[in-house]
């Protein structure tokens, strides 16, 4: 390096510290002007004082000043980017502080949109402060439950034929059915235990009005819903939904594909439908005698429609059940159903009525749904009320008893299927409580009689509604429709509507059960051979396929009992044969037997145990007999006398005979009746260690006070 100034090695260097804009390069020229006052500055003090210092290379110098420079460089940058910071730092901060301000109300909605569902959005965790707040939590409230918004819709909409069919195979008009549909489901949003489920008028509900409609009138269905009602309320508040659990799972099979045969034959009524006259609602003119179930739900008084419109009509049901089967597999966002009736009714109206000279019914052609404001059922003019009294309450109670035993059958086990496909458990009592409360609504406001809907449940579950919000906005959005809208649902094509409920049914349908009643009945080598490994027993196929017959050739609730009725027969009979008796006789003590009893001891066994010890046999054992109970259990009275007899009959033989080892639920059975134990003798066992037992015989008053303690202490 040579000893003179350089500039082009001045700028080199503040390259290599990266001084490159503008700003840098001022600071340069600044500090380089600096440096040449600092040189000349330097000089003048140098002439000066060269008597007393040595003069500083030229180099030393410049490598002074570069070094100043850099060091100021270097601090006005530190000075600089700290100021960066800084201001960034306030900038952030004002930037956090305007968005929480700005999105404090979303933040605050995040508490209360926890759950699906709720309906404190507007009070929870603070009443609404304003418009805006008001608006921002409706917002976020509505994008959270929209599933739930929209499966309320699609039920709704497919909910007003079942219950307008309801209400024709009963004979009455269709409103008292459309208005109960409504009042149902809200009434159960809030005092229902089962979320999800949807109420409102059935086919069991239709037929069993038919005798007392044909008889005495509509003015006496009220009444008979009335009592029912009451009936179910008090059902739900004594805690009797607690016996669903004596129904067991073929009788539930059973009734559940009985249920998707009825429902899928009721949509051929829709083949019968003129499409080209509108009704009048005659509540005459679709009435069936009693008697022939599948008469009541196809209508076969009425005549089929004859080429294109019935064509026309079966295209409708074969598109909306493929865009209901494929939706769910492209997107949930909207349900399917909706989809499929929306299309339905644009290719109806837009295609093939434009473009052709033919059409399909819609439900315009099959009912009248325009309906006014539901009033007290005395305050409608067009139906005969009766005064209330004993002649009337003659009539209706076997009409109420029907719709109660129907309406609770239908409703818990609706409520149990639910259970058992979403695994979220409903109170049984709290249904069956909603739907008598229902009823008694519905009967004040001149409504039909409602219990739960299995085929619009399982609609509103796989449309994802499965909160109570989903069941009372369906209540809202039918009466909206009847109310209001009735416009929108009048030109949905009735096939559009049966489409969507043959893939409910499809869905709803036990497919296991089939092919389990198929194995029932084959050898084990075919089944082997085409690898069908899901048989059950036979008893299990009969109780189901009798519950299924009954259902749909007779009435549900029959059906049910009958097969609860044979579930217990068969449970009684296989028992019996499950009582085991064990003799032991050691070689090292041939003066006493022992009889090791195992095995349920009840009406069913009683006799068979008896019979295990003859008195032709029993006379020859030893001296000394214990009976060992701790295998067996000791159910009901018969199973106590069984158990005094054998005692009796070897006291008879002359014998020693003492009862051991009693279970707690066994002696706590035969504690309260005292008085047939006088004079027996129980041994009681006590362990010492792991090699010695001790038995005492004690009397009936010690064996009482002994099981009484041990009771006390389990």
């Amino acid at each position: 390096m040579s000893g003179g100034y350089n500039p082009n090695e001045m700028h080199y260097n503040d390259a290599a510290v990266g001084l490159s804009n503008s700003s840098d390069r001022y600071m340069e020229e600044q500090s380089v002007e600096a440096s040449t006052v600092h040189l000349a500055s330097y000089s003048e003090n140098e002439t000066r004082d060269n008597s007393q210092m040595v003069s500083p290379s030229k180099d030393d110098v410049v490598a002074e000043v570069e070094e100043e420079s850099y060091n100021n460089l270097e601090s006005v940058h530190t000075e600089t980017f700290e100021n960066e910071v800084e201001n960034e730092d306030q900038d952030m901060e004002e930037e956090e502080e305007e968005l929480e301000k700005d999105h404090s109300v979303d933040d605050q909605n995040e508490e209360y949109l926890a759950e699906v569902g709720d309906m404190n959005c507007y009070c929870v965790p603070f009443y609404v402060s304003g418009f805006r707040d008001f608006l921002s939590r409706t917002k976020a409230w509505t994008f959270l439950n929209k599933e739930q918004i929209f499966s309320a819709i699609t039920v709704a909409m497919a909910q007003i034929p079942e219950v307008v069919s309801s209400a024709l195979i009963s004979g009455v008009h269709p409103k008292f059915a459309l208005h109960s549909a409504w009042i149902a489901n809200v009434v159960t949003a809030f005092t229902g235990g089962r979320p999800g489920m949807i109420s409102g008028p059935t086919f069991f509900m239709g037929v069993a009005l038919i005798d007392l409609v044909e008889k005495d009138g509509v003015g006496y269905v009220f009444y008979a819903v009335l009592f029912a009602g009451l009936l179910q309320t008090l059902f739900g508040l004594l805690g009797f939904g607690a016996l669903m659990r004596m129904i067991p799972y073929p009788v539930m099979q059973g009734f559940t594909n009985a249920m998707v045969l009825i429902i899928g034959a009721a949509q051929f009524r829709y083949g019968r439908v003129d499409p080209y006259t509108e009704v009048t609602n005659d509540p005459d003119r679709r009435l069936i005698a009693f008697g022939k179930s599948w008469e009541h739900i196809t209508d076969n008084r009425s005549s089929w429609v004859e080429n294109w419109p019935l064509i026309i009509l079966s295209l409708h049901a074969v598109v909306a059940f493929t865009i209901s089967w494929i939706m769910p597999r492209i997107t949930r966002a909207i349900p399917g159903p909706i989809i499929a009736m929306l299309f339905g009714s644009l290719f109806e109206h837009l295609v093939i009525r434009k473009v052709t000279d033919t059409r399909s019914a819609t439900i315009r052609n099959y009912a009248d749904i325009e309906v006014s404001y539901a009033r007290p059922f005395f305050n409608y003019d067009d139906v005969h009320v009766p005064g209330f009294g004993w002649e009337t309450f003659q009539k209706v109670y076997v009409a109420g008893l029907t719709i109660f035993g129907a309406s609770i059958v239908e409703s818990l086990l609706t409520s149990q299927y639910l259970d058992e496909i979403t695994e979220i458990k409903g109170v049984r009592n709290r249904v069956a409580l909603g739907q008598g409360l229902s009823n008694v609504l519905c009967s004040t406001f001149g409504g039909m009689p409602s219990s739960g809907s299995l085929s619009q449940s399982i609609l509103a579950t796989h449309t994802d509604g499965i909160t109570t919000l989903s069941t009372g906005l369906t209540g809202g959005f039918i009466y909206l429709f009847i109310g209001v809208a009735h416009s929108l649902v009048d030109n949905i094509p009735l096939g559009s509507m049966a489409g969507v409920i043959f893939w409910v049914l499809f869905k709803m349908f036990d497919w296991a059960a089939l092919f389990s009643s198929i194995a029932a009945v084959l050898p084990l080598t075919i089944r082997d051979r085409i690898h069908l490994d899901c048989k059950i027993s036979r008893a299990d196929t009969l109780i189901m396929l009798t519950v299924m017959a009954l259902t749909v050739c007779w009435d549900s609730t029959v059906a049910i009992l009958i097969g609860v009725l044979i579930a217990v027969v068969v449970y009684a009979w296989d028992s019996s044969n499950r009582v085991v008796v064990e003799r032991e006789v050691t070689e090292d003590d041939i003066t006493s037997v022992t009889y090791n009893v195992s095995g349920p001891l009840f009406f069913a066994t009683a006799q068979s145990f008896i019979d295990i010890f003859p008195m032709d046999d029993i006379q020859y054992d030893p001296d000394e007999v214990v009976i060992l109970l701790e295998g067996a259990e000791i159910f009901d009275s018969s199973g106590m006398i069984a158990v005094k007899r054998i005692y009796d009959r070897f006291v008879e033989a002359g014998k020693v005979v003492a009862l051991s080892t009693l279970s707690p639920t066994s002696r706590r059975l035969m504690e309260k009746c005292a008085v047939m134990w006088q004079g027996v003798n129980f041994l009681e066992i006590e362990e010492i260690d792991d090699d010695e037992e001790i038995g005492e015989m004690k009397s009936v008053d010690q064996i009482e006070s002994y099981a009484s303690n041990s009771i006390d202490e389990n």
